[in-house]
């Protein structure tokens, strides 16, 4: 008798073990506050924040397991620091160059699960028309659905990302103006915030 209860709570876990699986969320689908991405450039003489809420993309996050895979992009023109001028600056040939490229991306490549909500994430991040592999640490919180999302606007589950990290504007083939480089540093910080949803 013990024998078959044993068995029996074996084939339960391994039924719900089998039927687990990756959550779909769509980013960019909600309001303005619900996807933000974030550069800040710091120097001796000058720091200015761009920003923008224009970031779209998908990620599949299986909770159980703790993996997951995707890919955001963020609206290259689309990136304001609050001074047209430096705006039009940063869009131009010599920057940025817009017109030609026009997103900045990052796919994920491989997921780490650290300790909690806390991931190592390695992906392609492309910038400039160049790609560079990176490594970050990412902040990943999974909320089922419940009266509190619905309440707050969100559709089915919600999938919330937090990453902050370092590039080199070189690297990326961007070369700082010697007339700017008291103004623009080679080394910015990239941080974004995103709200993935399960529905619509």
């Amino acid at each position: 008798m013990k024998l078959k209860t044993l068995s029996t709570l074996i084939l339960a876990t391994l039924a719900i073990a089998a039927n687990a699986q990756a959550v779909n969320f769509k980013v960019g689908t909600g309001n303005a506050t619900q996807q933000i991405a974030q550069v800040e450039s710091a120097t001796d003489f000058e720091t200015f924040t761009g920003r923008t809420d224009k970031v779209t993309g998908a990620i599949s996050f299986d909770p159980t397991k703790k993996t997951g895979s995707g890919r955001l992009v963020i609206d290259a023109a689309s990136i304001s620091t609050g001074i047209d001028l430096r705006d039009e600056h940063m869009r131009s040939e010599g920057w940025l160059n817009t017109d030609k490229f026009k997103t900045i991306t990052f796919e994920v490549g491989k997921v780490k699960h650290v300790k909690g909500n806390s991931y190592d994430v390695t992906g392609k991040f492309t910038m400039h028309g160049v790609t560079k592999t990176i490594t970050t640490r990412v902040e990943v919180k999974h909320i089922k659905e419940s009266e509190a999302t619905r309440n707050a606007r969100f559709k089915g589950d919600v999938l919330q990302v937090k990453a902050s990290f370092n590039v080199k504007l070189s690297d990326y083939g961007i070369k700082i103006p010697a007339q700017a480089k008291d103004k623009v540093a080679n080394t910015v910080r990239i941080s974004v915030t995103v709200y993935g949803q399960s529905k619509g």
